[in-house]
């Protein structure tokens, strides 16, 4: 019987190289909002959070209290502008194809708002290779809650998923519900934090994880 019966994908970070636009964005949206400059690391050390929890990590809870809603809105816009240049992970694509295979139920967890989730679900030809995925309008509690990974499991009925990502938030939330977690280096976060903060493994990215796929899923894989 393989290890696990699912595998939980983030994708911003994970599958796609979106995390450093996501991070220029809110920092045009802070630079456009506020009247002091958010340091671009600071906020690049929050992604993966919801935008509903960002706001307040990086520049606090007054600023969320008084500017949130408009810099979400800003950032938004801003994002809006440079999601066309996000590409797929090298090996993105192959590695759901590989998990398909083996027998693994693939859920595609995404908590980008639906029209930023359309253009990795195109380029991971998500109706083809996945059997589920999620949207901001699957959960009303962002990551590092881990509803979105409840609604994720709940559109399967997975029984033992492992859950794959590229930050720390994405460790927690899979923690809070006792799901193992492979980490990739993808996003920018460091693998010895991602291993402090509970991750099964580490790898360098989809490619690697591809190159280790039987340790990793703890199955064959049926590819031909």
């Amino acid at each position: 019987m393989p290890a696990f019966d699912t595998a939980v994908f983030d994708i911003d970070g994970t599958l796609l190289d979106s995390n450093y636009h996501h991070a220029l964005a809110w920092s045009r949206a802070f630079d456009a909002v506020l009247d002091r400059h958010v340091p671009v690391a600071a906020i690049h050390r929050a992604i993966g959070m919801g935008g509903d929890r960002l706001v307040a990590a990086v520049a606090g809870d007054d600023v969320e209290d008084e500017h949130g809603d408009r810099l979400r809105d800003r950032w938004e816009s801003e994002y809006d502008q440079v999601s066309g240049e996000t590409q797929l992970l090298d090996g993105a694509h192959d590695l759901l194809v590989a998990v398909g295979e083996a027998g693994l139920d693939v859920v595609l967890a995404s908590s980008s708002i639906p029209k930023h989730a359309q253009r990795p679900l195109h380029l991971l030809h998500a109706v083809e290779h996945a059997d589920a995925w999620t949207t901001s309008e699957d959960a009303e509690e962002s990551k590092p809650a881990p509803e979105l990974l409840d609604r994720a499991l709940d559109k399967v009925g997975g029984g033992r998923a492992v859950v794959v990502g590229d930050a720390v938030w994405d460790v927690e939330a899979a923690n809070r519900r006792d799901l193992p977690t492979i980490a990739l280096l993808t996003g920018g976060y460091g693998r010895e934090e991602l291993l402090e903060a509970g991750a099964l493994a580490v790898y360098a990215d989809p490619r690697d994880l591809l190159a280790h796929f039987d340790e990793a899923f703890g199955t064959r894989s049926r590819r031909r």
